[in-house]
């Protein structure tokens, strides 16, 4: 096989058509998705058929929109989608079967959700004219609900995502530490702690449990967290299944967490770095993260490129146009309500400016990169600066286009300073059509 080019985007909650733009800076990004062997997308939005039915259990709001969307990406260019964030099973088990079924019916490879545990760790196989990809998919951000669970010989799986969970501590000097066991006894939860431990194994029974979290002794207070081994391994082997069966194998992870219980943040939680890691050292060519809506650090690990998070690709969801009940209660809005009073009640604040994400640009920035291997060895990495419409209205936001050099210029000026701890150095140049463009040093 020759050169394979492979690229790579973060999260794509997309609502309506793109098919019917003219405008060449969306026009000339297109071409550059089209020109790949392989494409990749995190789809944040699922299709059900109808009816809707909402889930109760959802994280922020529920995200779905109707099949076409899946027409509209397919004719950008992308043939590789990850199916595990925290909003697969925004519409029940029966909405993320339907937006298997509805790529599968359209030839798309998927990976990360499935009728079983089986299934969404299974990679999904892209055959290519450069060669054959695979794709393993999983989130570590998810409600609890969303997990697949295995089958066995007495009872059969449930549909969800490949989780990648983590375990948290909190640690705490003596003092603090004493001051918890302390609260614990006065509220008398103490008490059914213990009595629970009787029934339910600890976690970590060396950790002193309360509230819900695990607290441990030593001098500087700060939050851990660490990869659960059983789904770090179990992924593992399935990269290996994944190298054995392609010439290119690409892993990718929903990850919203950041430092101190934080979330979308351009800083990541302690346990994403050794985790994208050992994938790698497992078998896997990229690791692609997604999911707190901004960009993260980019490393080149052992010659394979790391993209922490490559933020926010379409973020459109100020015209999603369905709602469950359960996100209006939440946003303390009356019965008489309509779609667009959630949609504003999330990014609005009382005066009427953008709020949140919706105020920082950095949730409207991105990169596109382009990755050229030669079998496996990664021989060139470009980076094209994409921005979704910051200074636009609402209702035209989240559409991404090539930046022009002004944007490009912050865009990659932000990414060198995530990247600087990495040791990843940034070069600029020009594409061919002239726009300012990053390219990392490789050796």
């Amino acid at each position: 096989m020759g050169v394979h080019t492979f690229v790579a985007t973060g999260d794509s909650i997309i609502t309506r058509r793109v098919s019917n733009r003219t405008d060449r800076p969306f026009l000339d990004l297109v071409d550059l998705i089209r020109g790949a062997d392989s494409a990749f997308t995190n789809l944040e939005i699922v299709t059900p058929a109808e009816p809707w039915v909402p889930f109760s259990e959802f994280i922020g709001i529920h995200l779905a929109s109707p099949p076409f969307i899946l027409d509209e990406l397919k004719w950008m260019g992308f043939n590789l989608y990850s199916t595990a964030n925290n909003h697969s099973v925004d519409f029940t088990y029966q909405g993320l079967v339907d937006t298997i079924d509805a790529l599968t019916e359209r030839g798309l490879t998927h990976a990360g959700a499935g009728l079983t545990l089986g299934e969404a760790r299974s990679p999904g196989y892209l055959d290519s004219g450069a060669g054959r990809v695979s794709l393993l998919a999983c989130a570590s951000t998810f409600g609890a609900s969303a997990q697949a669970a295995a089958s066995r010989t007495d009872m059969g799986g449930r549909p969800g995502i490949s989780p990648m969970r983590f375990k948290t501590e909190y640690v705490l000097d003596s003092v603090r530490l004493d001051a918890i066991r302390d609260a614990d006894r006065a509220l008398g939860t103490a008490a059914a702690t213990e009595r629970m431990r009787k029934w339910v194994p600890e976690e970590n029974p060396e950790a002193y449990r309360f509230l819900d979290r695990y607290f441990v002794e030593g001098e500087t207070p700060r939050v851990s967290t660490e990869p659960k081994e059983n789904d770090l391994e179990d992924i593992a082997k399935w990269i290996g299944e994944a190298r054995r069966q392609s010439d290119l194998v690409v892993v990718t992870i929903h990850a919203h967490e950041g430092p101190n219980d934080d979330v979308n943040t351009q800083e990541m939680a302690d346990f994403i770095i050794p985790t994208a890691r050992h994938w790698i050292d497992a078998g896997a060519d990229a690791f692609v993260g997604h999911g707190p809506h901004t960009l993260r650090a980019i490393e080149i690990y052992k010659g394979k490129p790391i993209f922490y998070s490559l933020g926010n690709f379409f973020f459109t969801y100020s015209t999603i146009q369905k709602y469950g009940s359960e996100v209006y209660e939440a946003l303390n809005l009356p019965e008489s309500a309509t779609p667009v009073d959630a949609s504003e009640a999330t990014y609005l604040d009382e005066e009427g400016n953008y709020k949140g994400m919706g105020a920082d640009p950095q949730y409207w920035r991105t990169v596109l990169p382009v990755c050229r291997f030669e079998g496996r060895e990664l021989v060139g990495l470009e980076l094209h600066p994409v921005e979704l419409g910051f200074d636009l209205p609402a209702h035209q936001r989240g559409i991404p286009v090539l930046a022009d050099d002004d944007e490009a210029t912050a865009i990659l000026d932000n990414l060198d300073r995530l990247s600087e701890p990495f040791g990843t150095t940034i070069g600029r140049t020009t594409s061919t059509g002239g726009r300012l463009i990053g390219r990392v040093q490789l050796s």
